[in-house]
């Protein structure tokens, strides 16, 4: 297992384990990402801006999350996937931890997050890792999906 940052020849893949897991999220009755969203040039943007992270198995991407950082000590974690036929393997708790490593290293000190409420298993993956819920909003172009809530990891 490896973790590192995208690469442009990583872009369909991660293209495909997206499409992947909105299929799988309709299947079970997540409403968080839609037919427009996540987008391949929405994957270019982030490896072209170094903030793609990919876990690989297998020689397999397996796991995905895009890290930004928005202030001196402040991150946001988006984009958060993993391949639906690698589910609870741990990848993305791996994956986030080296995240969350990297982010100390910075000497940063709070990472957000968002999820949808629909989305149980990422609001129990959040907390399972240390974040609390800190406030609830309707995301712009997504407001059909209802509401999302906000999560905070202090480091």
């Amino acid at each position: 297992m490896e973790i590192m940052l995208a690469e442009l020849k990583d872009d369909k893949e991660i293209n495909d384990l997206f499409e992947a897991a909105k299929k799988f999220m309709n299947q079970t009755n997540v409403y968080q990402w839609t037919p427009t969203y996540p987008t391949i040039q929405i994957v270019r943007q982030d490896i072209y801006a170094q903030h793609l992270y990919k876990l690989v198995a297998d020689h397999t991407i397996v796991a995905v999350a895009t890290v930004e950082r928005k202030a001196q000590d402040s991150y946001v974690l988006r984009r958060i996937a993993t391949n639906p036929n690698y589910l609870s393997n741990g990848y993305a708790s791996n994956l986030l931890n080296d995240i969350i490593n990297n982010i100390k290293e910075k000497n940063g000190k709070h990472i957000y997050s968002s999820t949808s409420h629909s989305n149980v298993k990422m609001q129990h993956f959040f907390k399972k890792h240390g974040f609390e819920k800190i406030s609830e909003y309707i995301e712009i172009e997504r407001e059909h999906l209802g509401s999302f809530y906000t999560y905070l990891k202090k480091i």
